[in-house]
């Protein structure tokens, strides 16, 4: 990997840091004294030496690299030091796969985990090692840091800019992040850089009591900044009420979900036909982000998909809202042509699949219409549970 073109100490460099950290500092993401120096100190650009840039006039999702050999360095500079996620990595299919993340993400992250001078920490997901290089500032010793990167190119990148910008010390693995560390376990913090649809147990197994883990709980409707302490009991955990958004862990242990396609859901028995009314909670309620976050546990892995279609004909524009549950593969398909009021709904796979997702609606809201944040995580017999009011949702 070549390193960027530009020294540690340039003066440039410092400037664009300082601009940062006054930008987060403004906006509320950052507050600890000691995470500020750190990210006065390390150089993001050193571990960003190039990034991929959406090709906003292609039709389709292109991506184009931007590199610091390529470009003058002020305006490189300008580019890495913006509060936004550098997609550093894309797949063979062109989607992106990795990212140094958004610093602001960042630093909402590690101000939940609170490190402190001494602690020793995981992280699930190197990527650069921009985020573990941070961290070694803060415990104040790189040999306290260990961080796990499923892709074996991205650790072999991260180790040597690690090197060379914190010294020896950073330990980073190649491995599955999902099963955590076990031969340097218990750690006093975990942070988890990309997101996960579940709380692994054995990254709470792998904390010491009193140990703290971050992480991005992604349901598949909607997104919750998890903050988890282990106790002498077990764990117990709350949500932040901004949510975070990662790209998915690459894990063996968790299988991809995919959306039945809907050429196979039309064809499961089509139960039954309804019209919605204009003054009716669905299907408008399915773009409430409290309700998606509740939906998603209440009937576990449920997806929303929206499309448009164009009529040849008629020339008539129809919205068409899919509710399905993967599990049953049972679905409501809701439509409306272009200028009505109303909502054509149809019932498929699962007859009472409509009353189902009504009364889920009508336990919400007589729960108050609960916050993500206002949900608590519980360890009960090693599982992870949701808890708002009386309900015990697993994860």
């Amino acid at each position: 990997m070549t390193s960027f073109h530009l020294s540690v100490s340039d003066h440039r460099s410092e400037q664009w840091r300082q601009e940062l950290v006054a930008s987060l500092l403004a906006s509320g993401a950052l507050h600890s004294p000691t995470l500020q120096r750190a990210f006065l100190t390390v150089p993001r650009e050193m571990f960003v030496p190039f990034f991929y840039e959406e090709e906003k006039t292609s039709p389709t999702m292109k991506w184009r690299p931007i590199s610091a050999h390529e470009t003058s360095p002020e305006a490189y500079l300008a580019s890495v030091y913006r509060d936004q996620p550098l997609i550093t990595k894309i797949d063979e299919r062109g989607m992106p796969v990795s990212s140094s993340s958004m610093p602001s993400a960042m630093a909402k992250m590690l101000e939940a985990l609170d490190v402190q001078p001494g602690q020793r920490i995981l992280e699930i997901g190197t990527g650069t090692g921009y985020n573990a290089a941070l961290m070694a500032m803060l415990t104040g010793d790189p040999h306290a840091v260990v961080s796990i990167e499923n892709d074996p190119v991205l650790a072999r990148n991260a180790a040597q800019v690690l090197k060379q910008v914190s010294g020896p010390g950073i330990q980073v693995i190649t491995g599955d992040g999902y099963a955590g560390y076990a031969r340097a376990a218990p750690f006093d913090g975990i942070i988890a850089t990309a997101s996960v649809s579940t709380l692994p147990m054995v990254w709470v197994e792998q904390l010491r009591v009193g140990g703290r883990l971050v992480m991005d709980l992604q349901g598949s409707l909607a997104s919750g900044f998890l903050v988890l302490e282990r106790t002498q009991e077990g764990a117990s955990g709350h949500f932040l009420p901004e949510p975070l958004y990662f790209m998915p862990l690459t894990t063996q242990w968790i299988e991809a979900s995919r959306l039945p396609s809907m050429t196979h859901l039309s064809q499961e028995a089509h139960c039954a036909s309804f019209v919605v009314a204009s003054d009716h909670a669905f299907p408008e309620n399915l773009a409430d982000a409290c309700f998606r976050w509740f939906l998603q546990w209440r009937i576990a892995g449920c997806q929303v998909s929206r499309r448009k279609q164009r009529q040849r004909e008629s020339k008539t524009t129809i919205s068409s809202i899919f509710v399905i549950d993967p599990k049953t593969r049972a679905t409501v398909r809701f439509r409306q042509r272009l200028g009505e009021t109303t909502w054509d709904g149809e019932v498929y796979g699962l007859p009472h699949f409509w009353e189902d997702l009504q009364q889920v609606y009508a336990e919400f809201i007589a729960l108050g219409k609960p916050h993500p944040h206002q949900y608590h995580l519980l360890i009960e017999q090693q599982r992870a549970l949701l808890s708002i009011g009386s309900l015990h949702l697993p994860l």
